[in-house]
């Protein structure tokens, strides 16, 4: 997180995309700006987290959980449809950075899964993407 924080000039991020859930979450709330949101994706840490609740409340941060295994179709190609307009500007001009915590080719592709497996594949610094600027900008 400490990271998160220095490359905004202690601002932090305006939209976090947290994959892993658990304790990652809720050290994703401090990174977030004042009135910046989290939305939570994945549960590869855990499903279950600890939130300080006054970070949530002092930063008037919004927070949704969606799970794409558990959506409907329909439901779920709006959501991808709407995703790719939305983000694709900022993944293109480099505003959305995601932090990768392991690479894996096909020769170690069962590591991958073990580690995953063994909720080792999340990060204490906010694992995710980040998105910075209010507004898209």
């Amino acid at each position: 997180m400490q990271h998160r924080t220095e490359r905004t000039d202690s601002e932090g991020v305006d939209l976090v995309l947290d994959h892993a859930g658990g304790r990652t979450f809720a050290a994703c709330l401090p990174a977030t700006s004042v009135d910046g949101s989290v939305v939570n994706i994945g549960r590869l840490g855990r499903a279950e987290s600890a939130v300080d609740l006054d970070v949530l409340s002092y930063r008037h941060l919004r927070v949704r959980g969606v799970s794409f295994g558990f959506s409907r179709p329909e439901k779920l190609g709006a959501v991808l449809s709407g995703a790719v307009s939305a983000l694709a500007p900022a993944l293109l001009d480099g505003r959305v950075q995601p932090l990768i915590d392991s690479r894996y080719d096909f020769r170690t592709a069962f590591e991958a899964v073990r580690r995953l497996a063994s909720h080792q594949a999340t990060r204490e610094d906010c694992p995710g993407s980040a998105l910075r600027g209010k507004g898209g900008t």
